[in-house]
């Protein structure tokens, strides 16, 4: 894809992720009815809201979340980018990336696999060592530097025999990057035009 269009996909996708993945979207905690210090929260009640047959609620205003989704940056600059970028359009997201407090990153995965927030937006930081078992949805904004990245970047998603997805958004940029990652997984995806 052009990379200049790359942020339309990706709204598009994260607002409608395929069918084999929609029943592992979920439900962000409930919010507790009273603050900190024990009082009661305010009395104003909200309208009930609806289910619909998708499960989400019927309130017009507020946007259906994507399943648990990482994507993957190279660069940190991109990666607070494109969580604003989100949160602009009502997708809850947090980042993770080195130029964060180790605090500020603990705070991004403790939200993510809390289900508070559906999608981490990380850098390579990301691709190693985290436990999160209920990732849907890997995204690539990026193709990574190294073939290898790659490899632990998807192995984000569908651990221990639950599905998932990858999707990797390849640029005009991309076409070395991608030749090494098809190298490395032995197959090939690109189609000729």
């Amino acid at each position: 894809m052009p990379s200049h269009v790359r942020e339309v996909y990706l709204y598009y996708l994260l607002s409608n992720p395929p069918s084999s993945i929609l029943h592992l979207r979920k439900a962000p905690p409930e919010k507790s009815s009273s603050s900190r210090h024990g009082k009661q929260a305010s009395s104003k009640k909200r309208p009930a809201k609806r289910k619909t047959t998708d499960g989400s609620t019927g309130d017009d205003d507020e946007v259906i979340q994507p399943p648990p989704t990482i994507i993957f940056c190279t660069r940190p600059k991109a990666a607070a980018y494109l969580t604003e970028f989100l949160k602009a359009l009502d997708i809850r997201a947090t980042a993770l990336h080195s130029r964060l407090t180790q605090r500020e990153r603990l705070n991004s995965l403790n939200l993510f696999r809390a289900y508070v927030v559906p999608v981490l937006v990380s850098t390579d930081v990301g691709a190693r060592g985290l436990d999160i078992d209920d990732v849907a949805m890997v995204i690539n904004w990026d193709m990574p530097q190294e073939s290898e990245e790659y490899t632990h970047r998807v192995g984000r998603t569908a651990r221990r025999g639950r599905g998932g997805v990858a999707v990797s958004f390849v640029t005009e940029r991309d076409e070395e990057r991608v030749e090494k990652v098809e190298e490395r997984i032995g197959t090939s995806w690109m189609l000729d035009a």
